[in-house]
């Protein structure tokens, strides 16, 4: 393990040499060509390799539709240039919002929905023709642990867990029969997307929020959703089941932390025996299971950025309340390559997208290059990058190079704004809204 240190390369030899040094040796290409092939979900083309990440911006209205903050946020994307759009955590019940400006699908605002990616499609058409047709994925949640749809409510948890919780009286476990009844719930959610116009929906699975939170639930018990793997992934499986038998139209995919960053027999995806080391059994059958279901695409990310925000997302500045890790940015930066890699050469058949590339700034893009070149992942996924930097294809596209001066810098201030529950998005590159948005946050 290497001690933590802030990006400071000037030249790409220099990250190289770095990544060598942490005894990896990372993909890396100055020919740029494969981010720009186009590529297929699932039957259906896809313009290029640029993936949107799923980044909440904490700007919906009361109701759950989107609102002109939203809408500019994904317009922003679309003329950006990226050919695969994730779009955020959208909770399938009022209940299960991470904050009252989460979006949140039902029958009373899925035509915002709607009008929302017919005006993504159109501006990515009207940018760059009509052969550029934006693939559109709209993330399903229920947040869990971290709900808080109303002030003071008490979230529900899959279990009691100490990493996490203080004071047990402050969370309900979620009981069977209300999970029983919140397959319905992710059903309904997704069958309003495909009629929105959604390509696919993500079944979310990752960062600590509910369904991931399943899949660690080795306490949980006296559940059929808790305890043994057949158990604990139970919940997944059949809303994949569901949703697949119902809507056969619309392509099933997943964001799926591949582990929690917390020890076993609290979190999902380390060896039982040793809690550092990562083991990647359970994840790569409980794929397998989800291809056989109708799992056509899935974005591999890691950790519970509420716990351990650095294992999900290599960060310079750690926000307040969140101590540097002992590990270099680039050693986090490398684990997910890495773990992304292992997963696409498990099943070369169905394309996934990779994560933490932020962080890499300027030279993202040539990493991202020889990962497709080299086929470890089909898709270069940009969250933080994409909320500083949305048009960071169309610079590449234009120039072959991105601006320095434009990338994002990894200061975490876009999680300091989600972690308030306040309109969200990049207060460097962004400053007029979003900087705005953190001066007022700061004097709160």
């Amino acid at each position: 393990m290497s001690h933590f240190e802030p990006f400071d390369f000037k030249q790409s030899e220099e990250l190289l040499k770095t990544s060598e040094h942490l005894g990896y040796k990372l993909p890396f290409s100055k020919d740029i060509s494969s981010l720009f092939e186009r590529t297929d979900i699932n039957g259906t083309e896809v313009p290029n390799r640029f993936a949107v990440h799923p980044m909440e911006g904490c700007d919906a209205y009361q109701n759950g539709a989107p609102s002109k903050w939203t809408h500019r946020r994904y317009q922003r994307y679309a003329e950006g240039g990226s050919g695969l759009i994730w779009f955020e955590a959208t909770a399938v019940t009022n209940e299960s919002r991470s904050n009252p400006r989460q979006l949140s699908i039902n029958n009373e605002n899925m035509r915002f929905f709607k009008a929302l990616v017919n005006e993504v499609r159109a501006a990515a058409s009207n940018r760059f023709g009509r052969s550029h047709r934006v693939y559109c994925v709209l993330q399903l949640t229920h947040s869990g642990r971290y709900s808080q749809s109303v002030l003071g409510s008490k979230p529900k948890v899959a279990q009691f867990n100490p990493f996490l919780d203080g004071n047990p009286e402050e969370i309900q476990i979620i009981r069977d029969e209300e999970l029983d009844h919140l397959q319905d719930d992710f059903l309904e959610a997704a069958r309003l997307a495909f009629h929105s116009g959604f390509d696919a929906v993500d079944i979310k699975c990752c960062h600590g929020y509910l369904i991931n939170e399943l899949l660690g639930a080795f306490n949980r018990k006296n559940s059929q959703y808790g305890g043994s793997f057949e158990n604990r992934s139970r919940f997944m499986t059949e809303v994949f089941q569901k949703v697949d038998a119902n809507t056969q139209a619309l392509d099933l995919c997943s964001r799926i932390s591949v582990f929690d960053g917390i020890p076993y027999p609290y979190g999902f995806g380390f060896a039982k025996k040793t809690s550092l080391d990562i083991d990647m059994t359970e994840i790569t059958v409980f794929l397998r299971r989800l291809m056989i279901l109708g799992g056509s695409l899935f974005n591999i990310s890691a950790g519970n950025p509420h716990a351990k925000p650095h294992i999900s997302r290599p960060y310079d500045r750690a926000f307040p309340g969140t101590g540097i890790p002992e590990e270099h940015p680039l050693e986090g930066v490398i684990r997910l390559i890495k773990t992304a890699s292992h997963l696409q050469s498990q099943f070369p058949e169905v394309p996934f997208v990779g994560t933490g590339y932020s962080w890499l700034r300027q030279f993202f893009p040539y990493v991202g290059a020889a990962v497709i070149q080299q086929k470890k992942a089909a898709f270069i996924g940009l969250g933080r990058s994409s909320l500083a930097y949305p048009d960071a294809p169309l610079d590449l596209m234009e120039k072959g190079h991105l601006d320095k001066n434009k990338v994002c810098i990894t200061c975490s201030r876009c999680s300091e704004l989600m972690k308030k529950r306040v309109k969200t998005g990049c207060v460097m590159q962004d400053p007029f809204v979003y900087g705005a948005e953190y001066k007022k946050s700061k004097n709160e």
